[in-house]
């Protein structure tokens, strides 16, 4: 029987395709001279004919794995992560500008820069004015202090002691607690 039949034959008993169906080179001779399915089969309990391993599809699974659904995260606009990004690099060239360490009449052409999105982060920025000359080799920008924001206005700062109650609100002036005049005594008293 010719190869490509056996090859059929050990395909369909295996359940696999043709091409996951290796014949042992070693054994053709022998493979050659199966006549029906049942002497196929006795060759693949032999070991001659072998099924190949099956390959995984883990890349397509990673595909799935990414959809919108199974982000986690806060999904920030493209438009909104380009405005963040830009206006700090500003914000950290007026900074390099007001410490006076930038070359004088180069702001201009960092601007532009930035603008372009030639930098990815503040800190590419700094390591291209560094390499460049723009700015003293051991420059580095002063960090901002951080700022606590203030409550609400109109309510009471939180107490730091858990469970304690907040102050007592001040009193009244004497003159805001005086009834008005042409109002009625509690009493009952009519007029």
């Amino acid at each position: 029987m010719a190869i490509s039949t056996i090859r059929r034959l050990a395909a369909d008993l295996m359940h696999v395709g043709e091409n996951k169906v290796r014949i042992s080179p070693d054994s053709l001779k022998e493979a050659e001279g199966a006549l029906t399915r049942v002497d196929v089969q006795g060759l693949i309990d032999k070991g001659i004919i072998t099924r190949l391993k099956a390959q995984g599809r883990a890349s397509t699974r990673k595909k799935e794995r990414r959809s919108v659904g199974k982000r986690r995260g806060i999904m920030i606009p493209a438009k909104e992560a380009w405005m963040m990004k830009v206006r700090a690099q500003r914000r950290l060239l007026r900074t390099i500008t007001a410490d006076g360490a930038l070359k004088a009449g180069m702001k201009r052409s960092v601007y532009g820069k930035i603008k372009s999105g030639i930098f990815r982060n503040k800190r590419a920025m700094l390591i291209y004015l560094r390499d460049n000359g723009l700015v003293a080799r051991e420059y580095e920008p002063a960090k901002p202090a951080f700022v606590k924001k203030a409550g609400k206005p109109g309510t009471p700062p939180k107490s730091p002691v858990a469970g304690q109650k907040p102050a007592a609100a001040p009193a009244k002036p004497a003159g805001q607690n005086a009834p008005h005049p042409g109002a009625a005594s509690k009493k009952g008293e009519s007029r």
